[in-house]
């Protein structure tokens, strides 16, 4: 449970990113989490039971990190700890483009990111 929650806190910044891109979803994320989500279905590591998620109750999990899905895949800085897939952008690039979007319509109209 200790390594857990050091392994937490050290992925503060991009599990906050993700809880927030969950509740307020926008299209680009949208389109990062299921091409994300469709390589982690296939994937033997997926935990559907819940099994092995970090915290309880989180399911669909990956059973290699423990790391909810529905936020880590919508989380554009994150990595797959099996490198199956890639961090879209860093932190701190994560955090300009969504200032940028704060004064935008979040990337559903035309023009937008």
């Amino acid at each position: 449970m200790g390594n857990l929650l050091i392994r937490a806190w050290k992925n503060k910044g991009a599990i906050l990113e993700g809880v927030k891109n969950n509740v307020f979803k926008k299209k680009h994320i949208e389109e990062v989490y299921n091409h994300r989500k469709s390589i982690c279905d296939s994937c033997d590591a997926i935990d559907l039971s819940g099994k092995h998620c970090a915290i309880p109750g989180t399911s669909p999990c990956c059973g290699e990190c423990g790391c909810s899905l529905g936020i880590k895949l919508r989380s554009l800085s994150a990595e797959c700890d099996l490198k199956r897939w890639r961090a879209e952008v860093s932190e701190e690039e994560e955090d300009a483009i969504n200032e940028y979007l704060e004064g935008t319509d979040g990337g559903y109209g035309e023009g937008k990111i």
